[in-house]
């Protein structure tokens, strides 16, 4: 896929228009937040009132799920189509949320001005995931909670991730994913450790065991790491 650009040819804005309809291509993405919060609400102790930032946030799933538990939050991601979906989802729906066109490479916010980062089903699609993160722990306040997830680069994520959903079940817009842009967990270790962030907890990963007609994904968490895996890191 294009990496993405604030000339909005980035792959995902197409599907901004549907983003949020009943039968959206996208809904497959909203299907990992089970799996995805079963995890990382270990390392939170509260949402409620806490400053979050949703890098690479598309149409608004996230931000609006973490602005449900009662988080003051941002999203911000490189697409004005996405962006401008988001945020007339979140007027729609009576929600505060302040959403911002920028890229996770050069966020547009001062240090220190977040509790927590998240950055979900992004890094693999960014310019540059050590800069994106070297940023992420710029805007972190001290103390502060970064949790991500990515996919791994394996043979089996290719099968997983890119072929079957693409090709098969035909769940996934060919060309969402590009396998050489996978992080492997060596990998996105060094990136948090040269910018200064201390990986905690162990990792986990996210399984997919089929879809359902709306879309949606069966999801569940899971210690293989081969194909989407889960992370935590403190500044």
């Amino acid at each position: 896929m294009n990496k993405p650009t604030l000339q909005d040819d980035y792959f995902f804005s197409t599907y901004a228009d549907s983003w949020w309809d009943d039968n959206s291509k996208m809904n497959n993405l909203a299907s990992f937040q089970p799996p995805r919060f079963e995890y990382f609400d270990r390392f939170v102790d509260r949402w409620e009132g806490k400053r979050v930032l949703d890098v690479g946030c598309g149409g608004g799933f996230t931000t609006e799920f973490l602005h449900e538990r009662g988080a003051q939050v941002s999203g911000l991601d490189p697409s004005p189509k996405l962006i401008a979906a988001a945020d007339r989802h979140a007027k729609q729906t009576g929600k505060q949320i302040e959403y911002t066109v920028g890229k996770s490479e050069r966020l547009p916010y001062e240090d220190a001005s977040f509790d927590i980062v998240t950055c979900v089903d992004v890094l693999e699609h960014v310019e540059s995931p050590a800069q994106a993160v070297r940023e992420i722990r710029r805007v972190l306040a001290p103390g502060g909670v970064f949790l991500y997830d990515t996919i791994n680069r394996t043979v089996r994520s290719r099968f997983v991730m890119i072929w079957i959903p693409e090709n098969v079940i035909k769940i996934v817009p060919k060309g969402a994913h590009t396998w050489k842009d996978f992080i492997k967990p060596k990998e996105m270790r060094r990136y948090l450790l040269d910018a200064g962030l201390t990986p905690v907890g162990k990792s986990q990963g996210i399984a997919i065991y089929g879809s359902r007609k709306d879309g949606s994904l069966i999801t569940r968490k899971t210690g293989d790491l081969s194909s989407i895996y889960m992370g935590v890191a403190r500044r």
